[in-house]
């Protein structure tokens, strides 16, 4: 019986040598190869770590490997960002992190993670200092947990500049124009024959559309910009565009009727809010066929009238009308030379005007989401949708499509 025990804690103790020389072997095998390879970048540089600390598993959570460096005093030189936001961009490891950011007289202008610093907009050129610290709590077994540590300095250097969503645009079309890296609060302004030009604030600048009318002349306009420090000249060629031609019945001469318009709606091409209200593609207000695309020339016993300054629709009497986008009503009513007409402020200038409804079911000042019911359309009028940027009138088929630069970097 004794002889059976010995042999009993013999092979206990063989065994926990075996399993403790196993788990030692593995130990040491496990090297800083199991961190992660991979640091965060800013702009088009990598940084490099200056502290760490690292728990890498050996035999699953029994056991664990640290591999850690205390954070040293080193800070990484990046040189010069001529971007006005440098882009921070983290690994796939990283699932949480933290940030400071000082400016040059050492004042902490973000405290807090990677979002906050991707949403601050530099005030003013000079040097900055950013402390990032990224971590990985949780990971699949095997894989380490724990945290780098980043320091490094650079020097914002934005230069003003304006640049054309687009060098070429299509008679109805319309150019975005963007303007990076104005630190000094100055706003801009163009000077241009296709129109006004109303400008949004953007990350580091400002954002205006160019509107392009049907009947612009081909070839190429001249844009002047100046905003602060900055004067630019832009050349915008604009295309000329084939259009058809479309029969349509004449319209009544209803005396008054013009200047009942003209007092009703000029006013509203000069107002509106500078606030951007749209978002995606513009929708169309009936799901009817076309009568008449933009641009169009129109047609009555045999004599061309005038173009079409938008869609004109061929729905039934009674089709529901809704909105194209978000925005504000800033006119609803009734009018002699359009009937039931309602005009949606969409922001930055640009604005739906919408003529030839029966039934007007919303009032001026009430906001508007994309596909909102207005009214229903009537047997006296076409149902015609002009999309506008400030009085010049755009083709409202590229915003549908998401052709138009009504679209262009709509998350700056």
């Amino acid at each position: 019986m004794k002889k059976l025990l010995l042999w009993l804690v013999m092979v206990v103790v063989m065994l926990a040598v075996l399993l403790g020389g196993a788990g030692y072997a593995m130990y040491a095998m496990t090297g800083d190869d199991k961190l992660p390879a991979q640091h965060p970048t800013l702009g088009d540089t990598e940084l490099e770590p200056i502290g760490y600390d690292w728990s890498v598993p050996v035999l699953g959570n029994v056991l664990n490997r640290t591999f850690e460096q205390p954070s040293t005093l080193t800070v990484q030189k990046l040189g010069e960002m001529t971007e006005a936001a440098p882009e921070l961009v983290l690994p796939d490891w990283a699932q949480r992190t933290s940030l400071t950011l000082k400016d040059s007289a050492g004042s902490v202008v973000v405290q807090g993670d990677a979002a906050a610093f991707a949403m601050y907009a530099y005030p003013k050129n000079g040097s900055y200092e950013l402390t990032l610290t990224a971590y990985r709590n949780t990971a699949d077994p095997g894989d380490a947990t724990g945290w780098y540590r980043y320091c490094a300095s650079y020097t914002m250097n934005i230069q003003p500049k304006a640049v054309l969503s687009s060098e070429r645009v299509s008679q109805g079309g319309v150019a975005a124009l963007v303007i990076t890296g104005i630190l000094d609060g100055s706003e801009p302004t163009v000077e241009t024959d296709l129109g006004d030009v109303w400008f949004r604030p953007v990350t580091g600048g400002y954002m205006g559309y160019i509107p392009v009318t049907y009947n612009t002349e081909g070839g190429p306009h001249t844009l002047t910009v100046t905003c602060g420090s900055l004067t630019q000249e832009l050349t915008l060629n604009v295309m000329q565009s084939e259009a058809k031609t479309v029969d349509v019945a004449a319209e009544a001469d209803i005396p008054g009727a013009a200047t009942e318009y003209k007092n009703a709606i000029w006013p509203l091409y000069t107002q509106g809010s500078s606030e951007k209200l749209w978002q995606g593609n513009f929708a169309s207000p009936v799901p009817s066929a076309i009568l008449a695309d933009y641009g169009a020339r129109l047609r009555t016993d045999g004599t061309i009238t005038g173009r079409a300054t938008g869609i004109n629709y061929n729905a039934a009497a009674g089709t529901a009308v809704t909105a194209p986008q978000a925005g504000t009503v800033v006119y609803a009513g009734t009018l002699a030379l359009t009937g039931g007409t309602v005009v949606i402020d969409h922001g930055c200038g640009v604005k739906s005007y919408l003529f030839g409804l029966d039934a007007v079911k919303v009032q001026r000042g009430q906001s508007l989401a994309r596909g909102e019911e207005l009214g229903t359309t009537s047997e006296e009028h076409t149902l015609i949708w002009e999309l506008r940027i400030g009085s010049k009138s755009v083709d409202p088929a590229a915003a549908l499509t998401g052709s138009s630069g009504l679209l262009y970097r709509e998350t700056m």
